[in-house]
């Protein structure tokens, strides 16, 4: 400002210390930082491991007040597919057969619900009395170990030993869900696994395991969600 006899002054404004305060003194003048949000997206600037998409909306340019837009979405990465059949006529009682086509890849870590809808199939054509019997479960190919809660028998089947006299074979089917939840802390395949087993101890009955996305049954496949980061 002029003062008398032509001198200036200057008055510079008196600033508040607190850490609060954004506003500064510059060489040039007062400062105050403009703040820009900007959204964020899984497997951008917080890594893959969050389950939240943040959508920003900009105000338009000049707005006086600028009125930002921010909101979220829970974006939680999910799969299903259709697998294929497993023949356990040949394996030995308790031995794991792996259902073709039945592996998911986690791609991030978190918790994650895994679900199988599986059919078994069990067929004979003699007389004598046994017990067949199909189970299944998930596994984590990397630890080979199988997935809490996740084992089912798919078919347990007590025969008397009788076969129909016209065809000279028997039967019998069933289905089963097999569910787990899993934590993994970098990408995983897991795979549904079926084993056989009969009450005598002998290869008596013939087994398949069979996998179907439809079928006469509806809603099978498998299928697996993230629930949690």
């Amino acid at each position: 400002m002029a003062g008398s006899c032509g001198r200036t002054y200057r008055i510079d404004p008196k600033i508040d210390p607190a850490a609060c305060n954004s506003l500064s003194q510059t060489a040039s003048g007062l400062l105050a930082p403009r703040t820009e949000v900007t959204g964020i997206a899984p497997g951008t600037a917080v890594g893959t491991e969050r389950s939240v998409d943040v959508d920003v909306t900009p105000p338009a340019a000049g707005a006086c007040p600028e009125n930002w837009t921010v909101g979220a979405r829970l974006t939680p990465v999910f799969g299903f597919r259709n697998a294929g059949q497993a023949d356990l006529r040949t394996s030995a009682q308790g031995q794991q057969v792996v259902l073709p086509f039945s592996q998911v890849l986690l791609p991030e870590p978190g918790v994650y619900r895994l679900t199988a809808h599986v059919f078994g199939l069990a067929t004979w054509n003699f007389n004598g009395r046994h017990i067949a019997s199909i189970s299944a479960l998930w596994f984590n190919t990397v630890t080979n170990a199988f997935v809490p809660g996740s084992p089912r028998w798919v078919l347990l089947h007590d025969e008397p030993g009788t076969v129909n006299p016209a065809t000279g074979l028997k039967s019998i089917g069933g289905n089963a869900v097999c569910e787990g939840f899993v934590t993994i802390t970098a990408p995983t395949t897991f795979e549904i696994r079926g084993l056989r087993g009969t009450g005598d101890g002998s290869a008596l009955a013939n087994a398949n395991l069979q996998h179907y996305l439809t079928g006469g049954i509806p809603q099978q496949g498998i299928m697996w969600q993230k629930v949690s980061d």
